[in-house]
């Protein structure tokens, strides 16, 4: 039995009703929509916000306060939450380790065979339903650089560097965290005189675009002349460069 499977049967073990008070779980049959937003977070405290949208077998909304159960074999994520308005939100957490994490919410379970009045639908849900959402190094997997402009006078000049991440399908990856260096290449002085960054090497996370954005300048003498490469790299080693001309 795979792990999402035992995942799944264990949490329709915890939905079962049993002695004494038991939380309203929804009706069986019901339909679980399952959405996590972003669907990629850093490793070591990224957060993600799982949504689970819980409807009847008739399609009606479930009664509010009907509990939803969530399960994950990677990171942290709360126990449950009760629905509002057929909504139950909760907020899944990274730990250290990287990978795609499997976040499972169900309530109330698959209808039995049979159940239901005579012309009565019973249902085809599952009662529950499942997301991945990548953790760490596990999504982006090109990067795209462009400066603009992409060149500059020294000493009071800057280009804009934007970072574009994709992932294997070609969509924008949002909240990954990108590295930006600078070196020099062919000059007419040593290299990496009067170069930096804005960022000063630490993290820049990219936005609901995909992109992560730095400012390029330089303190090099007006008489010095540089081809500057500035590298841009996330957590998995991928990486894109761009060169800007300054003299």
């Amino acid at each position: 039995m795979s792990k999402a499977r035992l995942m799944v049967a264990a949490a329709l073990a915890v939905t079962l009703p049993s002695c004494g008070d038991a939380p309203l779980t929804a009706p069986a049959g019901s339909t679980v929509f399952l959405l996590a937003n972003p669907p990629f977070v850093v490793a070591n405290g990224g957060v993600s916000v799982v949504t689970a949208v819980v409807t009847e077998p008739a399609g009606t909304f479930v009664a509010d306060g009907t509990e939803v159960f969530f399960f994950t074999d990677l990171g942290r994520i709360e126990a449950s939450r009760q629905t509002k308005d057929g909504v139950a939100r909760v907020n899944f957490v990274a730990d250290s380790r990287s990978g795609n994490a499997n976040v499972i919410a169900v309530s109330g379970g698959p209808a039995q065979a049979g159940s239901g009045d005579a012309g009565a639908s019973s249902g085809s849900g599952t009662g529950s339903a499942s997301v991945t959402i990548a953790v760490g190094s596990a999504r982006p997997a090109r990067v795209v650089v462009t400066a603009s402009p992409q060149g500059f006078r020294s000493q009071g000049g800057s280009s804009q560097i934007i970072a574009n991440v994709f992932d294997d399908d070609g969509n924008a990856v949002a909240n990954v965290p990108v590295i930006f260096t600078v070196s020099a290449g062919t000059t007419e002085s040593p290299a990496g005189v009067g170069e930096y960054l804005d960022s000063g090497g630490a993290q820049v996370f990219t936005n609901t675009n995909g992109q992560a954005l730095d400012t390029l300048r330089s303190g090099r003498p007006l008489s010095d002349s540089a081809l500057v490469t500035v590298t841009a790299t996330t957590p998995n080693g991928t990486e894109g460069t761009t060169q800007v001309a300054i003299n």
